[in-house]
């Protein structure tokens, strides 16, 4: 077993959550899942997107993505601010709600997902998405058709990164860039919580980067990082609820992220910035 960031072969046994052993790599500091499942698409269902607790995905995902609607325009407007050209390829897009972003925003946007009830979801916005993997697309697909390839909320939860930075840079156009969202394992808060970090969700996420490991798999294929920023985002009181039954287990918390769910409680949001999510951008060069 070989580091993906490093290629150290120091990978020791870090915790086990939710039965999957939680694997650390000792140069890098790399966090990942050692005993990945073969099919992933099963924890993408329509309860992962609509409050099944066993998901440990949202209470309602559109929702809440509205009500964190002014962090999606600010990824769009620091996209926009480095990108050369308006052709936007989204991978794991979920229903949606970035794209249609984008794309009144007057970008062309096109992308994929696993989970066929998100991708009937954006189908219903008008938007062209296929329920495919990034494995599936066709070296035509790949051959240098995008200004930009995003992935917000996806990296750490797809089996091989490596792979999928290396297929997005053959689906950039020259100087394209790819920009993504993901759990920083390197921040302070991560490091304070240890294996108490609320972001270990197994079989969900699988990868876990820091700012500097994330450099290196960058620069493995060909990227190197413009833009690192943590943003924070608002978040629903369900899905505060719903977060720390995964986090903590106390059935109290799911009892209340169901309640809250069903009433004007779920019309109120917090603003949270812990510091632990880095937004990157990254310019393919040659």
């Amino acid at each position: 077993m070989k580091c993906i960031a490093c290629g150290s072969e120091k990978i020791k046994f870090y915790f086990k959550k939710n039965g999957f052993d939680m694997m650390r790599c000792e140069e890098c500091s790399l966090l990942f899942v050692g005993n990945i499942p073969d099919d992933l698409s099963k924890y993408y269902s329509e309860g992962y997107f609509t409050g099944d607790a066993e998901l440990e995905g949202y209470m309602d995902y559109d929702f809440e993505k509205e009500m964190a609607r002014k962090s999606y325009l600010k990824y769009l407007k620091q996209i926009k601010k480095y990108i050369s050209g308006s052709d936007i390829f989204e991978i794991g897009c979920a229903t949606g709600f970035f794209m249609k972003l984008a794309k009144e925003s007057g970008m062309s946007v096109s992308g994929i997902d696993i989970s066929e009830y998100a991708v009937g979801k954006a189908r219903e916005k008008g938007l062209d998405v296929t329920c495919r993997s990034i494995d599936d697309l066709s070296d035509d697909e790949c051959k240098n058709n995008f200004d930009a390839v995003v992935m917000l909320d996806v990296v750490e939860h797809v089996k091989k990164p490596q792979e999928v930075f290396n297929k997005a840079s053959k689906m950039l156009k020259e100087k394209g860039l790819v920009v993504f969202l993901t759990p920083d394992s390197g921040s302070l808060w991560a490091r304070l919580w240890r294996s108490k970090w609320h972001a270990f969700v197994p079989p969900q996420h699988l990868h876990y980067f820091s700012e500097k490991n994330i450099k290196s798999l960058l620069e493995k294929n060909k990227f190197r990082a413009l833009c690192v920023k943590h943003y924070g985002k608002s978040f629903t009181l369900p899905y505060i609820f719903r977060l720390l039954y995964s986090w903590t287990g106390f059935g109290v918390w799911r009892i209340l992220a169901n309640f809250s769910s069903r009433n004007f409680l779920k019309n109120i949001s917090v603003p949270i910035n812990l510091f632990d999510t880095m937004f990157v951008i990254a310019k393919k060069y040659e």
